[in-house]
């Protein structure tokens, strides 16, 4: 029956941190883009990756996210939980730096190889900005999840 609950506490702690830690990356990346420093809107440029066009890449685009959000967040957790981890604070500190190596790799992928092959023409320009926008998004994201699995009974 113990495995039972940490299956179930893991299932649970990996939706809400994911879904926290997806709405702390949307609300960061949303701020920068608003300061007029970056542009674009990650969520369509997802679903517009899937549907080819504008038309319903916002709703596939959300689905995708959250989908990846709740997946990373349980790869964050199990990798927290077996590196002993997954205490606060310690877990506030893995989960930034799990979000900075995870940023580094997201953005250098979509400086350099999404926006080359992305199907419309306004995502096909992603500079430094949008990179860096996307690094601090990822760095908030691991942070928050880091807290969440810091503070579950995980």
């Amino acid at each position: 029956m113990h495995s039972d609950h940490l299956i179930v506490g893991f299932l649970i702690t990996s939706i809400v941190a994911g879904i926290l830690g997806g709405l702390a990356m949307e609300l960061v990346m949303w701020l920068i883009c608003r300061s007029g420093w970056a542009q674009g809107n990650m969520v369509i440029a997802v679903g517009s990756m899937v549907t080819k066009s504008h038309e319903k890449a916002l709703s596939t685009g959300a689905i995708i996210h959250a989908s990846s959000a709740v997946g990373f967040a349980m790869v964050y957790a199990f990798a927290m939980r077996e590196l002993g981890l997954a205490h606060f604070p310690i877990s506030l500190y893995a989960g930034l730096g799990f979000g900075v190596i995870h940023g580094l790799i997201v953005s250098l992928m979509l400086v350099w190889v999404v926006a080359v092959q992305h199907p419309l023409e306004e995502f096909q320009k992603a500079g430094f900005a949008v990179g860096l926008s996307h690094f601090a998004g990822h760095v908030a994201y691991g942070g928050l999840v880091g807290l969440v699995i810091g503070l579950s009974p995980l």
